[in-house]
């Protein structure tokens, strides 16, 4: 994941109200990505599926009420 990406998804996640275990983890990627300049594959799955779960919840209902 690329420097972009990830303060695309942080920002993303900023919007929304993530639990105590999920901001401390988004906390902790954005530290291990200053000191490493890289996510683990398992980091970066992880995040993408928090901004997924997040994002999609939203989207349904946006969709749910146009159909």
């Amino acid at each position: 994941m690329n420097k972009e990406r990830l303060e695309c998804i942080v920002s993303g996640l900023n919007r929304y109200e993530l639990t105590g275990l999920e901001k401390r983890f988004v906390q902790s990627v954005g530290q291990y990505f200053k000191e490493k300049s890289m996510l683990t594959e398992q980091q970066e799955s992880i995040l993408e599926g928090v901004y997924r779960e997040k994002t999609g919840f939203i989207r349904n209902a946006v969709f749910s009420r146009l159909g």
